[in-house]
């Protein structure tokens, strides 16, 4: 079920390029708030349908309903990932931590906060109301019945985001060795890695949240 999932929300990506291209033009004016914009538009347009229907992407809408559509969104995500956030203001501030205990701790922290975000999404889009993204008992049940699935979804999610992230560090360690050896090389790897970097924030992030939200939508149905 997880793979026929991940490769419905796969091919839901190139049902509508112009409307990928309007995206990205977006993103340059307004980053966060309009990926969450769009997220809240694919969600609301996905719990109407269901997987391998060849449903189209929707086209954006950019007025001010969509972009408070999108604030709520944001803000919903920063509010579960509030505990990181003090977490690490915190130790910022310490004269001595241990890094690996805080590393693990925010980590765990983390998953258990992107596990509940995606779901509590869906649920505040569903029903139209911000409070319902922190109806607690309705997202332990959700999570409850669709089981495995979601922990698929999530694992899948996991490896798909540590790959990029491990592709971009070996990369960097690469760069940073062989331009080791002479201060020009240096220059022109350390601009090259500057590049990848803006197209890994640029160009991946944002078409993961689609890819993203379509698949955790289409979980939220299986309940």
């Amino acid at each position: 079920m997880i793979f026929d999932i991940l490769k419905d929300a796969l091919d839901y990506l190139g049902t509508n390029r112009n409307q990928i291209i309007v995206y990205y033009l977006g993103i340059l004016i307004f980053p966060l708030v309009l990926i969450e914009s769009y997220s809240y538009h694919i969600i609301e347009n996905c719990l109407k349908g269901m997987i391998n229907n060849k449903d189209k992407l929707p086209d954006m809408t950019i007025n001010a309903k969509s972009f408070m559509n999108g604030l709520k969104l944001l803000i919903l995500k920063i509010i579960y990932y509030l505990p990181e956030i003090i977490i690490l203001t915190i130790a910022v501030n310490l004269n001595q931590i241990d890094y690996i205990y805080l590393t693990i701790l925010l980590v765990i922290l983390t998953i258990i906060s992107y596990s509940l975000s995606q779901i509590a999404g869906v649920c505040m889009v569903d029903s139209g109301l911000f409070n319902e993204g922190f109806n607690f008992p309705k997202i332990f049940n959700i999570i409850k019945s669709v089981g495995l699935t979601y922990v698929e979804f999530i694992i899948a999610t996991l490896v798909i985001i540590l790959g990029i992230i491990g592709v971009t560090i070996l990369l960097t360690g690469i760069i940073l060795i062989i331009g080791s050896t002479s201060s020009t090389l240096q220059a022109i790897f350390i601009f090259v890695l500057t590049i990848v970097y803006i197209i890994f924030l640029i160009v991946i992030v944002p078409i993961y949240a689609l890819f993203k939200n379509r698949a955790v939508a289409s979980i939220y149905n299986l309940s």
